[in-house]
């Protein structure tokens, strides 16, 4: 039988994002080239330190993935950092601060001038496409409001999935986004749509559909606590593979579920 993640540094990366302790079930991290690598240490009987608490078995839907599963999974995966204020700030960024920044910037040379005759031909035309663009934008939602919704939150899912690939790529959480996303769809897609008609009508449907299935899932894995999706559905195909995979699965699937189920039940009547 092929080696499992129980000694491949996936597995030890998916330990870690169930406990609260830093560390490797076999040595010490290294984190060059962004994964986690692990060196035995080499140490004598004399100067052995202290052995460390173990961590945390792997989940059920981890014991037959392979080592060579581990080439695939940085570990910014398991545990992305960045969560939070730093990722709401990114997204000001992307649907706010970057696209005016280009007439921001032409304002604060204009008023730097202090005279509009030291002004060159660009200032006026970014000043000038700009307020084209809020009139012309002004002017949809007059004629077309369910026109004006789908161009202007179609923007912003454009956006912020172009930040949350950006954010990937860095190795940040792009969590907050997902959520975003999931409700600019269904916006999008609980609108009246009755107007619309034709090829457009059928795309946008099978666009909003399709992505909504996607970003449910997304949302639903991660507020159950799932948050390295990918290795969690590659760690069940591995299951599934095996003799009694599809039973396994079914059941502690189940179990799984039942038991997010009480926990929340429970804590809802603590709270009351």
């Amino acid at each position: 039988m092929a080696h499992s993640l129980r000694c491949c540094p996936a597995g030890a990366a998916i330990r870690r994002s169930l406990s609260t302790r830093a560390g490797s079930f076999l040595g010490g991290h290294n984190y060059s080239s962004g994964r986690i690598s692990v060196k035995m240490a080499r140490v004598s009987p004399s100067s052995a330190p202290e052995p460390l608490p173990a961590l945390p078995p792997l989940p059920w839907w981890a014991e037959d993935m392979l080592a060579e599963d581990d080439d695939y999974f940085p570990l910014t995966d398991v545990d992305p950092p960045g969560q939070g204020r730093e990722e709401l700030s990114a997204i000001w960024g992307a649907l706010v601060a970057s696209p005016l920044e280009s007439t921001s910037l032409a304002l604060r040379e204009i008023v730097a001038a202090g005279n509009v005759f030291r002004c060159r031909s660009f200032h006026a035309g970014v000043l000038s496409g700009a307020l084209l663009v809020l009139a012309g934008v002004c002017q949809l939602w007059q004629v077309a409001p369910t026109l004006f919704l789908d161009v202007v939150l179609g923007y912003m899912f454009y956006r912020l999935s172009a930040l949350a690939a950006e954010l990937k790529r860095n190795g940040r959480a792009n969590d907050i986004c997902a959520r975003i996303q999931l409700v600019l769809l269904l916006i999008l897609s609980f609108k009246d749509n009755s107007a619309y008609q034709g090829f457009y009508g059928v795309l946008v449907d099978w666009i909003w559909t399709l992505n909504i299935y996607l970003y449910i899932i997304t949302v639903y894995y991660e507020f159950m606590g799932i948050k390295h999706l990918r290795i969690y559905w590659l760690g069940i195909y591995r299951t599934l593979r095996t003799k009694g995979g599809l039973t396994k699965v079914v059941k502690l699937t189940m179990r799984d579920m039942f038991g997010w189920i009480k926990e929340r039940y429970q804590d809802d009547s603590n709270d009351g």
